[in-house]
Protein backbone atom coordinates (compact mmCIF):
# COMPACT_ATOMS: atom_id res chain seq x y z
CA UNK A 1 0.00 0.00 0.00
CA UNK A 2 2.79 2.44 0.86
CA UNK A 3 5.02 1.46 -1.55
CA UNK A 4 2.03 2.53 -4.33
CA UNK A 5 2.07 5.90 -2.87
CA UNK A 6 5.28 6.55 -2.64
CA UNK A 7 6.39 5.44 -5.85
CA UNK A 8 4.05 7.12 -7.59
CA UNK A 9 5.33 11.04 -6.00
CA UNK A 10 9.04 10.36 -5.81
CA UNK A 11 10.29 9.00 -9.57
CA UNK A 12 13.58 8.66 -7.84
CA UNK A 13 13.18 5.26 -7.27
CA UNK A 14 15.08 2.59 -9.48
CA UNK A 15 12.13 -0.11 -8.86
CA UNK A 16 9.28 -1.07 -6.75
CA UNK A 17 7.29 -3.68 -5.52
CA UNK A 18 4.36 -3.66 -3.99
CA UNK A 19 3.21 -6.78 -2.43
CA UNK A 20 -0.53 -7.14 -1.73
CA UNK A 21 -1.13 -3.48 -1.69
CA UNK A 22 -3.41 -1.37 -4.44
CA UNK A 23 -6.24 1.16 -4.54
CA UNK A 24 -9.74 1.04 -5.24
CA UNK A 25 -9.98 0.15 -1.21
CA UNK A 26 -13.52 2.24 -0.85
CA UNK A 27 -15.05 0.34 -3.88
CA UNK A 28 -14.56 -3.11 -3.60
CA UNK A 29 -14.42 -6.01 -1.50
CA UNK A 30 -11.42 -4.86 0.69
CA UNK A 31 -11.53 -5.71 4.06
CA UNK A 32 -10.34 -1.78 4.90
CA UNK A 33 -13.87 -0.75 3.06
CA UNK A 34 -16.30 -1.16 5.93
CA UNK A 35 -14.08 1.61 8.13
CA UNK A 36 -14.02 3.72 4.54
CA UNK A 37 -18.23 3.89 4.46
CA UNK A 38 -18.41 4.93 8.17
CA UNK A 39 -16.75 8.22 7.11
CA UNK A 40 -19.16 11.46 6.09
CA UNK A 41 -19.34 12.29 2.72
CA UNK A 42 -16.82 14.89 3.06
CA UNK A 43 -14.60 12.83 5.15
CA UNK A 44 -14.65 9.52 2.44
CA UNK A 45 -13.65 12.17 -0.45
CA UNK A 46 -11.12 13.40 1.65
CA UNK A 47 -9.80 10.10 2.46
CA UNK A 48 -10.09 8.88 -0.77
CA UNK A 49 -7.56 11.66 -2.17
CA UNK A 50 -5.48 11.58 -0.44
CA UNK A 51 -4.74 8.39 0.95
CA UNK A 52 -5.77 5.71 -2.00
CA UNK A 53 -3.17 4.44 -4.15
CA UNK A 54 -6.08 4.78 -7.09
CA UNK A 55 -5.60 8.83 -6.78
CA UNK A 56 -1.83 8.46 -7.26
CA UNK A 57 -1.04 5.26 -8.98
CA UNK A 58 -1.77 7.23 -12.77
CA UNK A 59 1.41 9.43 -11.95
CA UNK A 60 3.58 6.05 -11.50
CA UNK A 61 6.93 5.96 -13.88
CA UNK A 62 8.81 3.97 -11.40
CA UNK A 63 9.58 0.13 -12.94
CA UNK A 64 6.86 -1.34 -10.39
CA UNK A 65 6.35 -5.52 -10.01
CA UNK A 66 2.79 -6.08 -8.28
CA UNK A 67 2.94 -9.20 -6.20
CA UNK A 68 -0.34 -11.03 -4.77
CA UNK A 69 -2.57 -13.90 -4.76
CA UNK A 70 -5.81 -14.42 -6.47
CA UNK A 71 -7.92 -14.62 -2.76
CA UNK A 72 -6.25 -11.83 -1.28
CA UNK A 73 -8.91 -10.23 1.28
CA UNK A 74 -7.27 -7.27 1.98
CA UNK A 75 -6.57 -6.13 -1.77
CA UNK A 76 -9.15 -8.30 -3.30
CA UNK A 77 -8.46 -9.00 -7.44
CA UNK A 78 -10.91 -6.81 -9.45
CA UNK A 79 -9.26 -3.96 -7.21
CA UNK A 80 -5.83 -4.84 -7.54
CA UNK A 81 -6.72 -5.22 -11.60
CA UNK A 82 -8.19 -1.46 -11.70
CA UNK A 83 -4.82 -0.48 -9.68
CA UNK A 84 -2.24 -2.01 -11.86
CA UNK A 85 -3.65 -0.89 -15.03
CA UNK A 86 -3.07 2.75 -13.65
CA UNK A 87 0.21 2.56 -13.91
CA UNK A 88 2.02 4.17 -16.96
CA UNK A 89 5.74 2.60 -16.41
CA UNK A 90 6.90 -0.81 -16.95
CA UNK A 91 4.66 -3.12 -15.32
CA UNK A 92 5.27 -7.17 -14.17
CA UNK A 93 2.99 -9.24 -11.90
CA UNK A 94 2.87 -11.64 -10.11
CA UNK A 95 -0.21 -13.19 -8.52
CA UNK A 96 -0.54 -16.45 -7.25
CA UNK A 97 -3.54 -18.62 -7.54
CA UNK A 98 -3.99 -19.26 -3.68
CA UNK A 99 -0.59 -17.21 -2.36
CA UNK A 100 -1.80 -16.30 0.94
CA UNK A 101 -1.46 -12.83 3.65
CA UNK A 102 1.63 -12.57 5.69
CA UNK A 103 4.98 -11.04 6.20
CA UNK A 104 6.43 -14.41 5.48
CA UNK A 105 4.47 -15.14 2.80
CA UNK A 106 5.05 -12.26 1.24
CA UNK A 107 8.79 -12.13 1.82
CA UNK A 108 8.82 -15.32 -0.01
CA UNK A 109 9.01 -14.95 -3.19
CA UNK A 110 12.42 -15.13 -5.02
CA UNK A 111 11.16 -13.03 -8.12
CA UNK A 112 11.52 -9.66 -5.96
CA UNK A 113 15.18 -9.99 -5.58
CA UNK A 114 15.31 -10.70 -9.07
CA UNK A 115 13.08 -7.77 -10.13
CA UNK A 116 15.45 -5.81 -8.01
CA UNK A 117 19.07 -6.74 -8.80
CA UNK A 118 17.27 -6.21 -12.70
CA UNK A 119 17.10 -2.44 -11.94
CA UNK A 120 19.89 -2.00 -9.50
CA UNK A 121 22.97 -5.19 -11.03
CA UNK A 122 21.74 -5.44 -14.59
CA UNK A 123 21.31 -8.47 -13.52
CA UNK A 124 18.69 -11.14 -16.37
CA UNK A 125 15.47 -9.38 -16.59
CA UNK A 126 12.32 -11.61 -15.12
CA UNK A 127 10.42 -12.74 -18.35
CA UNK A 128 8.52 -9.91 -20.03
CA UNK A 129 4.64 -11.02 -21.36
CA UNK A 130 2.48 -9.08 -23.43
CA UNK A 131 -0.75 -8.39 -22.44
CA UNK A 132 -3.10 -11.33 -23.15
CA UNK A 133 -4.99 -11.39 -25.89
CA UNK A 134 -8.00 -13.84 -27.10
CA UNK A 135 -9.05 -15.62 -29.83
CA UNK A 136 -12.30 -17.77 -29.57
CA UNK A 137 -11.53 -19.69 -26.44
CA UNK A 138 -8.03 -19.57 -26.44
CA UNK A 139 -5.90 -17.09 -24.45
CA UNK A 140 -2.26 -15.80 -25.70
CA UNK A 141 0.93 -14.19 -24.82
CA UNK A 142 4.50 -13.58 -25.97
CA UNK A 143 7.52 -12.72 -24.52
CA UNK A 144 10.90 -11.87 -26.14
CA UNK A 145 12.58 -14.74 -28.21
CA UNK A 146 15.66 -14.06 -26.03
CA UNK A 147 14.24 -14.79 -22.84
CA UNK A 148 13.33 -18.68 -22.16
CA UNK A 149 10.74 -19.85 -20.76
CA UNK A 150 10.40 -23.98 -19.27
CA UNK A 151 7.02 -23.97 -18.14
CA UNK A 152 3.46 -22.24 -17.87
CA UNK A 153 -0.11 -22.56 -16.74
CA UNK A 154 -3.83 -20.94 -16.52
CA UNK A 155 -4.76 -19.87 -13.58
CA UNK A 156 -8.61 -19.94 -13.29
CA UNK A 157 -11.43 -19.89 -11.49
CA UNK A 158 -14.84 -20.85 -12.72
CA UNK A 159 -16.63 -19.81 -9.01
CA UNK A 160 -18.86 -16.70 -8.48
CA UNK A 161 -19.63 -14.68 -5.63
CA UNK A 162 -17.16 -13.04 -3.43
CA UNK A 163 -13.68 -13.27 -4.91
CA UNK A 164 -11.75 -14.59 -1.61
CA UNK A 165 -13.98 -17.65 -1.33
CA UNK A 166 -13.58 -18.86 -5.02
CA UNK A 167 -11.44 -22.16 -5.90
CA UNK A 168 -8.29 -21.56 -8.52
CA UNK A 169 -7.49 -24.76 -10.54
CA UNK A 170 -4.49 -24.50 -12.96
CA UNK A 171 -4.68 -25.82 -16.22
CA UNK A 172 -1.45 -27.01 -19.07
CA UNK A 173 -0.16 -24.13 -21.04
CA UNK A 174 1.68 -24.44 -24.19
CA UNK A 175 4.68 -22.89 -24.64
CA UNK A 176 6.62 -21.94 -28.05
CA UNK A 177 8.41 -19.61 -30.54
CA UNK A 178 8.09 -16.63 -27.64
CA UNK A 179 4.64 -17.62 -27.04
CA UNK A 180 2.40 -18.59 -24.67
CA UNK A 181 -1.39 -20.15 -25.20
CA UNK A 182 -4.17 -22.09 -23.67
CA UNK A 183 -7.59 -22.59 -23.97
CA UNK A 184 -9.67 -21.42 -21.48
CA UNK A 185 -12.67 -23.46 -19.69
CA UNK A 186 -15.60 -22.54 -20.80
CA UNK A 187 -17.11 -22.31 -16.96
CA UNK A 188 -13.93 -19.57 -16.21
CA UNK A 189 -14.62 -16.21 -14.82
CA UNK A 190 -11.36 -15.52 -14.17
CA UNK A 191 -8.00 -16.20 -15.49
CA UNK A 192 -4.33 -15.92 -15.82
CA UNK A 193 -1.16 -17.27 -17.76
CA UNK A 194 1.48 -17.81 -15.28
CA UNK A 195 4.91 -18.86 -17.34
CA UNK A 196 8.08 -19.76 -15.26
CA UNK A 197 11.72 -18.91 -16.50
CA UNK A 198 14.91 -21.04 -16.52
CA UNK A 199 15.70 -19.26 -13.33
CA UNK A 200 12.66 -20.68 -11.52
CA UNK A 201 11.03 -17.40 -11.69
CA UNK A 202 7.25 -16.76 -12.38
CA UNK A 203 5.25 -13.84 -13.89
CA UNK A 204 1.67 -14.02 -15.01
CA UNK A 205 -0.01 -11.87 -17.35
CA UNK A 206 -2.94 -9.22 -16.33
CA UNK A 207 -6.38 -10.80 -15.08
CA UNK A 208 -9.13 -11.53 -17.63
CA UNK A 209 -12.31 -11.23 -16.15
CA UNK A 210 -15.67 -12.92 -17.69
CA UNK A 211 -18.15 -11.43 -15.52
CA UNK A 212 -19.75 -7.77 -14.47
Amino acid sequence: YLTCLTASVDDRFKAAVPVYGCGYLHDGESVQRPMIDRLNDGQRDEWIRLHDPSSFLVACRVPMFFVNGTNDKHYPLKSYARSYKLVKGPLTLRIEAGMRHSHVHGWAPIEIGRFVDQHLLQAPALLELSKPVMQGDVVSATFPMQQKAVGATLQYTGDQGELVGRHWKRAKATLGNGKVSAKVPEDATIWCLAVTGSDGAMVTTEVMFREP
